[in-house]
């Protein structure tokens, strides 16, 4: 199968029964094989974690404290080369087969550039795993009912912010949100980012416009709540500023479904 022009960066503090567990999935279902470049972030490592990362021919990047979800993503894409990146979490089980995996890959890289997108969603919209709560929200605002309609009619911009979930929630997205929601070819759809947050979970972004944009973003705003005591880029970004800047997000068919095993890590 042919290499492909983008690279890996897996983020794992920890958590290295799920992250053993990917990676089988991304050599049975055909990823690690698309490019060899290809790391995993390893703040506050054990041997374990290099071991494993040695074994499926990833770099391991090694960090001896936990510096949480930023900094981790931070750290990770800095030492990835320019150009796509998929970023990943150690709990992002591949379950979809070679094919589809070498074909969605090669679109979502072809399609960032083309319209020049903030992201490329890749967690499966068919199979995504647990949680997932942006479809229970959208429901609650967005399903044929009085209760609905009074949730849309007394907080507007909400529900708004919430369209971009209905790829994930219902059929024909495109027919019912018809305004904000455009379906390309090969079942992906193409979303602004009033419509729908920033998601961490299994993205391919542009390197440089990630740390240059995102990252600087998510570190200069200033944050109320945090994950383990640290900044995780999705709260962050949850803001007017977000909403304003109308990024476009593509959304792919999916590939990955989140997988969390016994150890939790992030």
């Amino acid at each position: 199968m042919n290499k492909l022009k983008f690279s890996i960066g897996i983020l794992s503090w920890k958590g290295y029964d799920s992250l053993r567990n990917s990676l089988i999935s991304y050599e049975k279902n055909g990823l690690s094989v698309l490019t060899n470049s290809k790391f995993i972030c390893l703040p506050e490592y054990s041997e374990e974690g290099i071991e494993i990362a040695k074994k499926f021919k990833y770099e391991p990047i090694l960090i001896r404290e936990n510096i949480g979800i930023l900094g981790g993503f931070k750290e990770l894409a800095k030492q990835m080369p320019k150009g796509p990146i998929l970023l990943l979490e150690n709990d992002l089980e591949l379950i979809e087969n070679r094919k589809t995996t070498f074909n969605q890959i090669k679109k979502s890289i072809d399609l960032l550039a083309k319209h020049n997108a903030i992201q490329v969603r890749l967690r499966s919209r068919f199979d995504p795993g647990e949680p997932f709560v942006g479809v229970i929200k959208y429901k609650q605002y967005w399903s044929n009912d009085l209760l609905s309609s009074i949730k849309r009619f007394l907080r507007p911009s909400k529900a708004e912010k919430l369209i971009g979930t209905s790829i994930y929630s219902i059929k024909n997205p495109e027919i019912r949100h018809s305004r904000y929601i455009k379906k390309l070819s090969n079942e992906f759809y193409l979303v602004s980012s009033p419509n729908l947050n920033w998601a961490n979970l299994a993205i391919l972004v542009d390197r440089d416009s990630y740390l240059k944009i995102i990252i600087k973003r998510a570190e200069l705003t200033k944050s109320k709540h945090y994950i383990n005591g640290f900044k995780n880029i999705e709260i962050e970004l949850n803001s007017t500023w977000w909403k304003e800047k109308e990024f476009k997000i593509l959304l792919a068919p999916g590939l990955f479904k989140h997988n969390r095993l016994s150890h939790r890590g992030y």
